[in-house]
Order: structure tokens, then sequence, then C-alpha cells
């Protein structure tokens, strides 16, 4: 049975891949003003990091679980070799091997405060909204969709810019950005701290659910950058 190293190691990992998109939103200037093209850069910087430290986190997590579970290196390496994996891909995974969670109220109680977008025409102002979990797995799809245009070049990230379809069956990237005239839309560095929170804070969920399946403490998460939304000003 292949060596299964402790949960607490990979979250560890997911703290220090984090470190980068931390440390950028951290460099912004927030001004109420609209900040310089070279900040502005910053929002499509923490989408990109962020998620990329997630799909680091998620093959390693899975590959552990699988370990747990005393499956061979050939299952563990096929669990793990995934492409552009959701959050939702990461819940169904986890599922698959360990069953359904029990208790299953923890869905139901699932709840992070992120920004939501001011909608075309009206106040600035971003509010900050609760989600539920079904809401976080689709915003987290859309943020998926927003990488995607990021990585391949389709778009910029900064201003206001129309936005291709999807690359797969799922949300628009505009799903979660900030509407413009013309159909253009915008991410700026409220939408990308909602990005990361989803991301970070839907994992620990995950991770806690599994630990209590496994019969496991719930490895800490108070090292992890939490991407808190205080300190963001306005735009």
């Amino acid at each position: 049975m292949p060596y299964a190293p402790e949960l607490k190691s990979v979250v560890a990992r997911y703290a220090k891949s984090l470190a980068v998109p931390n440390g950028l939103q951290q460099l912004h200037v927030r001004k109420k003003h609209r900040p310089e093209a070279k900040h502005m850069a910053l929002g499509p910087a923490i989408v990109l990091t962020s998620v990329s430290a997630f799909e680091g986190f998620l093959e390693e997590f899975i590959a552990v679980v699988g370990a747990k579970r005393g499956l061979s290196f050939a299952q563990i390496a096929k669990l793990a070799n995934t492409n552009s994996p959701s959050l939702r891909d990461f819940e169904k995974n986890l599922v698959s091997q360990l069953g359904n969670w029990s208790p299953n109220t923890w869905r139901s109680q699932f709840a992070l405060t992120v920004f939501s977008p001011p909608q075309l025409g009206q106040s600035n102002w971003w509010a900050e909204v609760d989600i539920s979990w079904e809401q976080a797995l689709d915003q987290a799809d859309g943020w998926l969709q927003v990488r995607h245009s990021l990585a391949h070049g389709l778009t910029r990230g900064y201003l206001s810019e129309h936005w291709p379809t999807p690359m797969r069956q799922g949300l628009h990237a505009s799903s979660v950005l900030r509407p413009q005239k013309d159909n253009k839309y915008s991410l700026t560095l409220h939408g990308a701290i909602t990005c990361a929170r989803i991301f970070r804070h839907s994992s620990e969920a995950l991770v806690t659910q599994t630990a209590i399946a496994l019969g496991e403490k719930p490895p800490s998460w108070r090292a992890v950058p939490a991407f808190p939304l205080a300190g963001a000003e306005q735009e």
C-alpha cells in the first residue's frame, strides 16, 4: 500500500502556494479612484495564481486520500490525472472515494461572504453577500472560465472587454464579472479576491469533511491565507 502523508502536510503546501496571490493582493494600491494599469494587472494575476494553487492542491489531496484508502499507485495516478478540475469535480471525486458525507448537513450550513459586482447603471458599491455551497460551486465554474480566457490570451483581464463563450458546458465567465457597457465585462481586485476566497474556503470545507469521513482530526487552516474582504477599498 502506498505511503499516505498526513492531510495537514497537503494543507501546508497549499498555504505555501497561496502566498503568491496573497502577496499580489497586498501590493494593490487600494484607492477609490481608478488605479494605474500596472495595478489593475494584479487582479488577473491573482486569479491565475490562486486557481493554479487550487489545482495543484486538489491533485495532491486526491492522491493522499486515495493512499489512505489503500489504492494502488496506478489507481492513485489515474485519480490525480485531472484536466482543469473544478471545485465540483473535487467534491465528486471525494464522494466517489469516501461515500456520501455523514452527517450530510454541512452543505446546507455552508456560507461564504464574497463581493457581489455592481450592476450596470447602479451604484459602484460592491456589496458583500453570503453564498451557499451550490452558489460557490457555480461561481467556481465561472472563475475557471475566467482563468481559461486569461491563460490562453483571449482577454487581458483589466479594463472592459468582451469575454468568450465557455470552453465546455458551464457558466459564462461574465457570470462572475462586473458588467459594463456594450456587453463588456471587467475583472477588478474585488472579483479577484472573491475568486481566491471561493477556492480557498470551499477547499477547507471539503478537507474538513474528508478528515471526518476518514476518522481523523481536521487539519488547521490558520496558516492558509484567507483573503479577507476588509481593506478592499471601493472602486
